[in-house]
């Protein structure tokens, strides 16, 4: 597998677009030595897996985050969605009691539609059939929605691996994978809930510097000037691909009678805006 993410600019691409939306997750790699046996609705195979289980957070939805695993990324053949529909349906008894406990849905119930019938042909492409867990919004912590979206992740990895496992050509294992899930959750969750909250609650936030960007940037504006900045730091030119957060920090302080007004914004690292603090008016873009 490997993490897919957007966005993704790259440097020597003609131009980089932007969506209206974050996400990452895992993928399957790209296969260079064969194809999978899979193929695409014009009969050409795929190297790339069509399955993407992400995080994401859509300014539509006004700043919240969801997990979605996304089975048919792209047009796939009807062999393909019919043993996706087939593994679901053979699963059923065990995924649902899963699903209710995550509140994992589908993006068709809305159309009354049992997930058992969810998986057809004619649900396949871009807004196909999609398996997500609620919405948050920010900000989370343990005990406002991040414990639910790890669950949401972890409950969905069984179906990722076992679409993965068709498109290799290989048996899917979901029905031991869900019984692992079980018998984790049901053994494992007061000590693992109880290990998220102290780490949490020993993390000592008392230490950092008051930052401006820790101020409230509406979600659109924000987004504005991590894209004008090319989702990079404006001091070291470091980038979320180098393990770093990226901030929004405000030029002249608010402190100091900056505004928001996007001229008065540069995008930094958690680094480099803990070092320019609120007691520093130098723009760095």
């Amino acid at each position: 597998m490997t993490f897919v993410y957007a966005p993704s600019h790259r440097k020597t691409a003609r131009q980089n677009f932007d969506y209206g939306q974050v996400h990452i997750g895992l993928s399957g790699k790209r296969r260079t030595d064969r194809t999978l046996t899979i193929k695409r609705r014009d009969g050409k195979p795929f190297f790339l897996h069509p399955t993407y289980l992400t995080y994401n957070i859509d300014l539509d939805l006004q700043g919240g985050m969801f997990v979605k695993l996304l089975p048919f990324r792209q047009g796939v053949d009807s062999q393909f969605v019919s043993a996706v529909a087939d593994l679901i349906r053979d699963n059923l008894d065990a995924l649902s009691p899963i699903f209710a406990l995550t509140h994992i849905s589908h993006s068709s119930a809305e159309q009354f539609v049992h997930i058992r019938d969810a998986f057809t042909d004619e649900e396949v492409g871009s807004d196909g059939i999609r398996l997500l867990s609620p919405l948050y919004y920010f900000p989370l912590d343990i005990n406002r929605g991040l414990v639910n979206l790890i669950l949401a992740f972890i409950a969905l990895y069984p179906v990722l691996d076992s679409l993965f496992s068709i498109a290799e050509g290989e048996p899917p294992k979901l029905s031991e994978m869900l019984e692992k899930f079980k018998n984790w959750y049901l053994s494992d969750e007061e000590e693992y809930e109880d290990q998220i909250d102290s780490d949490y609650k020993s993390s000592d936030l008392t230490d950092l510097p008051e930052l401006d960007s820790y101020s409230f940037v509406r979600a659109g504006l924000w987004w504005s000037v991590l894209a004008r900045d090319k989702w990079k730091c404006c001091s070291c030119g470091r980038s979320a691909k180098d393990g770093i957060t990226l901030h929004v920090d405000h030029i002249k302080p608010r402190s100091l009678g900056g505004t928001d007004d996007i001229k008065n914004l540069q995008t930094l690292c958690l680094k480099c805006n803990i070092g320019k603090s609120n007691k520093d008016s130098t723009d760095l873009r």
